[in-house]
């Protein structure tokens, strides 16, 4: 019998596909499945599942979110581990994603924040020793 994950995000999008493939390339989320209209990806023990709007019409923000867009992210924050905070950073900016904080160091990690997608702010942050790092 599977086991059910014990976190899960959903996060709505106006272009599943840019979220999900930003999510699987800037901070190595895994990608289960991927139709139109949904992608399911793991982070870790997370589950992450990127709907289209349609699938949540009911939704009483659903005629606000077709409103305003990208407003969709605001007051979320997703932190992610990554190999490399400074590759992670170059492809981010590369694939269009918005810088809000370039690589800092921060209590023995090296972290930096991107703006995804429909507004999600991702946080990527790696361990990081700066007498033992390049």
């Amino acid at each position: 019998m599977a086991t059910q994950c014990r976190l899960g995000i959903t996060l709505w999008s106006t272009d599943v596909f840019a979220l999900a493939d930003f999510l699987q390339q800037v901070a190595g989320l895994e990608m289960d499945q991927r139709h139109p209209g949904f992608a399911a990806l793991r982070a870790g023990e997370a589950a992450v599942t990127v709907h289209d709007d349609e699938s949540y019409r009911g939704h009483p923000w659903f005629q606000a979110l077709s409103r305003e867009g990208v407003a969709r992210g605001i007051g979320a924050e997703l932190r992610f581990e990554v190999d490399s905070v400074s590759d992670s950073f170059a492809l981010a900016r590369k694939l269009g994603g918005q810088s809000i904080a370039p690589p800092f160091e921060y209590e023995g990690t090296l972290e930096c924040q991107v703006m995804a997608p429909d507004g999600y702010v991702l946080s990527l942050w790696q361990l990081w020793n700066p007498s033992t790092s390049a």
